[in-house]
């Protein structure tokens, strides 16, 4: 902060909770359960194989966040947001969510990966986005439900092409 002042730099921050999207590579957890609950639909993947699935953690859609990048940088005074949803859902809920939006039951598809659980002293994160509501009134405009309907809609399709 002090760089900023002496040297009068205009530097706007903000910290970004998961933002998740159809384009996210599979490497992340939400769009590999989306990509594999496509394929378990379509007959091409048995099971979906998961680690900690009682982790929770604060998903929002990008869009949602690059919209809240633009409204921080149209400050007149720069500042650092929590730019989040607010709220968590577990990694089985959301795996829930998305088997439920096939028509499948999950519990028939999910298998625990021991080695896939990862080393975590954090259980559950929600983001306070306090500040940022005040500031530039920020909403989430795209809730957990739709966000699953705009990936697994995505994932379907891709799947659907690739018979």
């Amino acid at each position: 902060q002090m760089y900023r002042e002496v040297y009068g730099l205009k530097i706007y921050g903000a910290i970004f909770y998961n933002h998740e999207s159809e384009i996210r590579p599979e490497e992340y957890v939400t769009r590999k359960i989306t990509k594999s609950v496509a394929k378990i639909y379509y007959g091409k993947q048995k099971n979906l194989f998961l680690g900690d699935v009682k982790a929770k953690i604060d998903w929002g859609y990008s869009k949602d966040y690059v919209e809240a990048a633009y409204k921080i940088m149209q400050l007149s005074k720069p500042d650092v947001f929590v730019i989040a949803s607010g709220q968590n859902c577990s990694v089985e809920l959301f795996t829930k969510k998305c088997f439920k939006y096939v028509g499948l039951n999950y519990k028939k598809y999910l298998k625990i990966n021991k080695k896939l659980l990862r080393p975590s002293k954090t259980v559950s994160l929600i983001g306070d986005t306090h500040k940022a509501k005040k500031t530039f009134n920020f909403k989430i405009k795209t809730n957990l439900d739709k966000l699953i309907s705009i990936m697994m809609d995505n994932d379907l399709k891709i799947e659907s092409k690739n018979k």
